[in-house]
């Protein structure tokens, strides 16, 4: 943890040198994450759990930046997204968000489409306790039969036997 104390402080240092004064251009989570994924990758190279670390290709198709949550800096709004540095971007939202959002992940894919994955954090209720029982036989005729009777047909299984007797 302090050598990724030490780098969070150079990328500071970083942005004020004239040679590389378009690190201020960027979110400075997306910095800090980059950093942060670095040191968890030289640290599991050490531990002999993966390779070498390599640099991310321009021309990789895998290409994304993580910014997070602070001072309402991502926000949804209609069919807006606010992200900072990039303000409000237009999006398709697919589902609702539900509870706090703690950070989103915008990748671009090959096609030249982005797409943003949004983290939220939600309160999980416990279901109610029924105090019953059910057994399971996953068989191969028909996928499950419960311990009531019901039965769960096998698509595949009656889809073949199905190909089969019309043939014959």
């Amino acid at each position: 943890m302090p050598y990724l104390f030490r780098m969070l402080q150079t990328s500071a240092k970083m942005k004020r040198d004239p040679e590389t004064v378009w690190l201020c251009e960027v979110d400075k989570f997306s910095l800090q994450n980059s950093l942060r994924n670095l040191s968890d990758a030289f640290s599991r190279f050490f531990k002999g759990q993966n390779e070498h670390p390599q640099f991310k290709s321009k021309k990789s198709p895998k290409q994304s930046y993580t910014t997070q949550f602070t001072n309402n800096n991502i926000a949804v709004s209609g069919n807006c997204l606010k992200l900072p540095k990039l303000g409000l971007v237009r999006f398709a939202d697919s589902r609702d968000m539900k509870g706090r959002i703690l950070n989103a992940t915008v990748r671009r894919k090959p096609s030249g489409k982005f797409f943003v994955s949004i983290l939220c954090e939600e309160e999980i209720r416990e279901l109610p306790k029924t105090d019953s029982a059910v057994g399971i036989d996953l068989g191969i005729t028909d996928f499950a039969v419960l311990s009531d009777g019901s039965r769960n047909g096998n698509n595949h299984f009656t889809r073949q036997m199905e190909e089969r007797l019309r043939r014959e």
